[in-house]
């Protein structure tokens, strides 16, 4: 199965080709979540064929693995224990699991998806730039490319600029281009996971409606258990939307705020805590995206439901491993 070039901008999606593997057949498999979170090896998807997957445990009924390969089962199961597949997560963790990735070509996003965070992006690009430049036409500027910001096709203004930059932050010149290709990566992270959380804000406040007018239903009024369940999965699902939101907005205003006595080592400190949260945070924005795009596809809007199969789906998919998701303020 071919890598597809939206795989790599999923939270959920992890191609196994990306991997260290040597078994033909895993290489051309992915990853995936399915809607209890849990990490499946899917052989194949298609529109006809559907999506063919397997548990990591059982690949030994599909594939032959000897003293040649015995290793690759054992990092894939590792693998599909992770809680997101979202480039910056595995950064974080695939670092911690010593597994050497090209790092370049597997765990960047697309430039398309860039592309598109850029508006999400001027957030973490303004103070930067009003630093610099002050109030001007510099700030329009498409962001996803913060090298080019500081450059200007005369060479004196660009030495000016740059230097202006280098003085602020208290480093050579020479340091600039690492620095903004840093800051660029480190603050796109924060544009990605904004942009995955507006993408599922409508979703989650329609399947939130619809948890309400369940738990009027006689069926889940009389049983105690339900009453439990609906209850804490409204809870958590708030919870997680609320406290991704309030992370974003902090990073927001501390990035304006840094900028006041800006230097590398305060930046650096910054990176480190964004870096800190980016685990948590993709794995809380993995958990709501597999619900809510489970719930889309099994319940399409518009169409009439039965209520009982909407509650068995809740009780038996959809709260299933929301549990293993930490709350980011520890």
């Amino acid at each position: 199965m071919p890598e597809e070039p939206q795989d790599k901008d999923s939270l959920h999606i992890l191609p196994l080709s990306s991997v260290p593997l040597i078994t033909p057949g895993l290489q051309r498999a992915r990853l995936i979540k399915n809607s209890r979170l849990e990490g499946m090896v899917e052989l194949f998807s298609g529109t006809e064929t559907g999506s063919g997957q397997i548990a990591p445990e059982d690949l030994p009924s599909v594939f032959q693995f000897n003293a040649h390969n015995k290793k690759d089962m054992q990092l894939v199961k590792t693998l599909s224990r992770l809680s997101s597949y979202d480039v910056y997560s595995l950064r974080v963790e695939l670092r911690r699991l010593g597994i050497e990735i090209d790092s370049h070509r597997h765990l960047r996003l697309s430039d398309a998806k860039v592309r598109e965070l850029s508006p999400h992006m001027r957030a973490f690009t303004r103070p930067l730039l009003a630093a610099v430049y002050g109030d001007s036409k510099e700030q329009g500027k498409d962001p996803h490319d913060l090298v080019h910001l500081f450059m200007d096709p005369d060479a004196a203004a660009a030495r000016r600029n740059l230097n202006r930059l280098a003085g602020k932050l208290k480093i050579a010149v020479t340091a600039i281009p690492k620095f903004l290709e840093d800051y660029g990566d480190v603050y796109l992270s924060l544009a990605y996971y904004q942009y995955c959380l507006e993408q599922n804000m409508a979703r989650v406040g329609e399947f939130l409606k619809t948890l309400g007018e369940l738990r009027k239903n006689p069926t889940i009024k009389q049983d105690h258990a339900l009453v439990q369940i609906f209850k804490e999965l409204d809870e958590k699902l708030r919870s997680i939307v609320y406290e991704v939101t309030e992370i974003l907005e902090m990073f927001r205003l501390r990035t304006a705020d840094m900028w006041d006595d800006m230097s590398a080592a305060s930046f650096r400190a910054m990176e480190d805590m964004i870096i800190g949260y980016q685990t948590q945070v993709g794995a809380a924005l993995c958990a709501v995206t597999v619900k809510m795009n489970a719930w889309s596809e099994r319940f399409p809007s518009g169409r009439n439901v039965v209520a009982s199969k909407q509650i068995d789906f809740i009780v038996n998919d959809i709260r299933l491993g929301f549990q293993g998701i930490r709350s980011l303020h520890g």
